[in-house]
């Protein structure tokens, strides 16, 4: 609908309180408690998620979407809508308020309808909720430019004008989003990825915010912008746009060169306004104030602004190092994440509190007194909360780089206290703890704020109303980054604001005002640097606690809390020189792979990953690591002083036991070869003792019972998806195991083709590692569609299954042997021509898993806390702790099959390996089928009346039989190799009358 619009009341006068129950003025007020509700919203279940993330899939993804579509966009559309009429000098009439709260409940619905449908990967739902958000976001860009062309003379349409542009820029990230639901592949799915937050980040949120700040950073100073000024500044925003949607370009092209040039052109342009902005500082600066300024709202603002700047230039240095080639893999998959908290907790929370903390004060309709008293209170403890905030953030996102040069910051922000080798996973969760503490005093000091404001109207004057002023409006709960001043800053010669009420009678100040304590910049200084210290001490007090929990708790690898120099040996007097050496990494080697290095040198490494595939690493034995390095990429490692041989190895797992080992020479220490890892771990435990199972008990609650019944007939044309994960998966009870798996599952999905028909495979890889598919059911050249594939890497791979029987899939990977023992196995089924129907048909496919013990050298190499690694040692030694039905031990004897008497029960066998077969039996039956690798070897009925006992199958064999069960009871399927058996090679056959 088209709004109506009327001119804006006259702000001349004080509001009269005799105003009755049905003004406009009440109505508006009304009107910002509805629409501020979803805001309210958004902002509980965001701290609700923050707190129970680690329990909900995908909390990463979840978090930020809460926060820059629920928390951000819902308070733009908010607080533009009603900025706008301050600025253009127009009020909308009544009856269109309740249109404007069905727009932002659209907009709440969007997000909902999109969260719902990403959580359990629902593409079409996800295409709805963009489509619902990019409608009200398009009905919001409509509705703003009808105000701006029946506004009568405008001064500061360029800050809407920009609200419309980058509302505008929504339904094409909304759009790119969608698409990525659908999961394309590589190079378009890390492609989009880029796009759509270079559009809705750089794009929406920070035109958004820049174009804003021209008129609310002024009046948050309490100063004058020079119209003219302002117009000129406001150039940079169209710049801005460009560069965003040529930068976005770049990212769709995949081409490195076309996309750094435009975020290049897009610094420039945000600096262009950034220095009208730093001007007004320096002017306001320069004055002296009646009232004191609102320091949290300066301070949080200018941080949240520097981290966008910071944030922006590392997404340029990213994206320049990255290859074309690499796009959607090493930049957007593991480099990009990295900013993800720069932007959202530096940049959106800090710019989102700061105008808050301003702007609500401004709308609580008190006067003068009551506003500065709320002020004062929105920024208590200004300095420590902003000192503490951000130095926690700078310490945490360091901690994610690797190098000298991030290392080097580290140390310094942490005055030399802390370094990133002791900074674990607790030091993590405590400085995280800590910032969000920070962020919970916001809804504190607002109920401080808002009880100061209602103590100081009862001797307050009035504040004018109207449309520039908070007269009549309702408490807001959240206005945006992207919100503005409720009247806009005064051009000269123009009345002053009522947003700035102290200064409406001149900006020099009095000498009543010169010697109040809190005037005085000295006094101020001193308490600015105590709160500063007090800060510092309590960011490096956490973190020392972190530290030392970390050392308590073993979170950090050996030799870290020694600064990571391995002691052992002789000591040998430092040289003051250091080596330099350059290592590749390739083919599971290390080249060179002894480094030859004088004692007493210092030695650094210049680590790359030549690998076009796998993911690898380097770990000393003295603890230093040099962290994941993707393909392609490469680090600098501060090995310290080598005083005598060491060891080092690539401890993802199966690349040390492939050889992928490193020796450092000490040449002239006279020492033979330290560091080794010990053959017991640190509590006694030897790497291949046998993990302990209880197979009477019953599996854990997180465990769900595979589902073991055939699935059904998929047709001609059968297209699949895997997805490569890295889970903590139960295979045993109580026995949870770091696993590499498809689809989520040890032992991925069973799949089911015809004679014929064409199945297509699309591999994502979402793990932490390289990974491949052999489906051996398809004759195909290996070469490309076996080709291992780098994390975030797609790759289809297309078969026509001509011949029947059981066939295995799995990870071709080296080492293939630990990539199957973690799960990546599973089974495709094909029927023979002309198979007679049965009652019931089942699918057993059994594997062996080898599991390193707590306690036990590698067990610390987990990915998943309290999981148990792959053990490459005990597979080597043919030492397995499990042998399971179906990727679990024991699901299958509290869960048994079905079947009744009389019917005919098929039951499809694979042995999936790595390495063992099986002898497959059913206890009190006997098979009258038997098919074994694509022929019969038993039929019913036969001449001779021979029966069959058990099945015989080598590892990666498979097969099927049939028999009828004459009485009811329980029979028991085994491995018949009862070793096996006793590991966990069992299932239950209830049969009933």
């Amino acid at each position: 609908m088209t709004p109506s619009l009327s001119p804006a009341p006259s702000a001349s006068g004080p509001r009269r309180p005799g105003r009755s129950e049905g003004s406009p003025a009440m109505d508006r007020g009304a009107w910002h408690r509805k629409a501020s509700r979803p805001v309210q919203w958004w902002l509980l279940a965001l701290i609700v998620v923050v707190l129970t993330h680690q329990w909900i899939p995908q909390s990463r993804w979840l978090m930020v979407h809460m926060v820059t579509l629920g928390l951000i966009t819902t308070s733009i559309m908010v607080w533009g809508q009603h900025f706008a009429e301050a600025l253009l000098k127009t009020r909308l009439g009544e009856e269109s308020r309740p249109w404007q709260v069905r727009r932002i409940l659209l907009l709440s619905a969007g997000v909902l309808v999109t969260i719902l449908g990403m959580l359990p990967s629902w593409p079409w739902v996800v295409v709805l909720g963009a489509l619902m958000v990019s409608a009200a976001l398009v009905w919001y860009a409509i509705s703003l430019g009808s105000q701006v062309t029946a506004a009568l003379a405008p001064r500061f349409e360029f800050t809407v004008k920009a609200y419309i542009a980058a509302a505008c820029l929504i339904p094409v990230g909304a759009t790119l989003g969608a698409v990525m639901a659908f999961s394309p592949g590589e190079p378009w799915q890390g492609r989009l990825l880029l796009a759509h937050q270079l559009v809705n980040i750089l794009g929406f949120v920070g035109v958004t915010v820049t174009g804003t700040l021209l008129t609310l950073w002024p009046t948050v100073l309490r100063t004058r912008i020079d119209l003219q000024v302002a117009k000129r500044a406001a150039n940079g925003l169209l710049g801005m746009l460009i560069s965003v949607l040529g930068a976005t370009a770049g990212a769709l092209l995949g081409s490195t060169l076309l996309g750094c040039a435009f975020l290049i052109a897009y610094l420039a342009s945000f600096a262009w306004v950034a220095i009208t902005l730093v001007r007004l500082g320096l002017s306001s600066a320069r004055q002296q104030h009646r009232v004191p300024l609102p320091l949290f709202p300066i301070l949080s603002i200018t941080s949240g602004v520097a981290w966008f700047t910071l944030a922006v230039v590392g997404l340029l240095a990213l994206w320049w190092r990255s290859a074309d080639e690499q796009l959607g893999t090493a930049l957007v998959a593991a480099d990009l994440q990295q900013l993800t908290v720069p932007f959202v907790a530096g940049f959106l929370l800090q710019v989102l509190f700061g105008a808050m903390s301003y702007l609500l004060p401004v709308t609580m309709r008190g006067g003068p007194r009551s506003t500065t008293a709320a002020h004062a209170a929105m920024s208590r403890f200004a300095v420590l909360r902003v000192v503490t905030y951000n130095l926690a953030l700078a310490l945490l996102v360091l901690a994610g780089f690797t190098g000298t040069g991030a290392s080097a910051l580290f140390a310094a922000l942490s005055l030399g206290t802390a370094d990133v080798a002791s900074f674990g996973s607790l030091s993590r969760v405590a400085l995280s703890v800590l910032a969000f503490l920070v962020l919970l005093s916001f809804p504190v000091l607002l109920v401080i704020a808002i009880r100061a404001s209602i103590r100081h109207r009862r001797t307050d004057l009035p504040m004018p109303s109207g449309p520039g002023t908070g007269s009549g409006t309702s408490l807001p709960v959240g206005p945006p980054a992207g919100a503005v001043a409720h009247s806009a800053p005064t051009a000269p010669g123009s009345a002053p604001t009522a947003a700035a009420p102290a200064a409406a009678a001149g900006t020099t100040a009095g000498p009543a005002a010169r010697d109040r304590p809190e005037m005085r910049p000295g006094s101020m200084d001193r308490r600015a640097l105590t709160s500063a210290l007090l800060g510092l001490g309590t960011v490096l007090g956490v973190t020392a606690l972190g530290s030392a929990l970390d050392r308590a708790q073993g979170s950090l690898p050996p030799g870290a809390e020694l600064g990571g120099h391995d002691t052992g040996g002789a000591p040998v007097a430092p040289t003051g020189r250091t080596t330099t050496l350059a290592v590749s990494m390739a083919e599971m080697r290390f080249h060179p792979d002894v480094l030859e290095v004088p004692a007493g040198d210092s030695l650094v490494i210049e680590l790359r990953n030549d690998d076009p595939y796998d993911v690898h690493d380097l770990v000393l034995a003295s603890g230093v690591t040099s962290g994941r390095l993707q393909p392609g990429a490469s680090t600098t490692v501060a090995a310290g002083v080598v005083s005598h041989d060491l060891e080092g190895w690539c401890s993802i797992v199966g690349h040390r036991a492939m050889g992928m080992v490193l020796s450092v020479v000490a040449t002239g220490a006279g020492a033979t070869a330290a560091g080794t890892a010990p053959a017991r771990g640190g509590d006694g435990v030897e790497e291949l003792a046998r993990v302990p199972l209880d197979l009477r008990a019953e599996p854990g609650d997180g465990h769900q019972v595979r589902d073991a019944r055939l699935p059904a007939a998929s047709g001609p044309e059968q297209r699949v998806r895997f997805e490569v994960t890295d889970e903590a998966a139960e295979i045993a009870p109580g026995v949870v195991m770091d696993a590499m798996t498809f689809n989520g599952t040890v032992m991925g999905p069973i799949l089911r083709s015809e004679l014929g028909a064409r199945l297509t495979v699309e591999l994502v890889n979402a793990g932490a590692m390289g990974h491949s598919l052999d489906l051996h059911a398809g004759r195909v050249a290996p070469d490309e569609v076996m080709a291992t594939i780098p994390p975030g890497d797609s790759l289809e791979y297309a078969i026509t299954t001509d011949h029947a029987g059981i066939w295995l899939y799995h990870c071709a990977t080296v080492p293939m042997s630990v990539h199957l023992a973690a799960g990546m196995a599973g089974a495709l089924i094909v029927p023979p021509a002309g198979l007679a129907a049965v009652d019931r048909e089942y699918v057993l496919v059994q594997s062996e898993h080898y599991l390193v013990p707590a306690g036990a050298p590698g067990s610390e190499a987990t990915m998943h806390a309290g999981a148990l690694p792959v053990s490459p040692a005990k597979i080597a030694a043919e030492r397995p702790d499990a042998t399971v039905f179906n990727g679990h031990a024991n699901q299958y004897v509290h869960a048994p099959l079905e079947a009744r008497v009389g019917e005919r029960v098929r039951l499809w066998v694979l042995a999936a390996g790595p390495s063992r077969g099986i002898s497959f039996h059913v206890v009190g039956g006997v098979f009258d089928t038997v098919f074994k690798e694509g022929e019969f070897l038993l039929r019913p009925d036969n001449e001779t009346g021979g029966g069959a006992q058990a099945l015989d199958l080598a590892a990666a064999q498979g097969g099927f039989v049939e028999l009828v069960f004459d009485e009811p009871g329980t029979y028991t399927a085994v491995n018949h190799s009862f070793v096996d058996l006793e590991r966990g090679a069992r299932a239950l056959i209830r049969v009933t009358a």
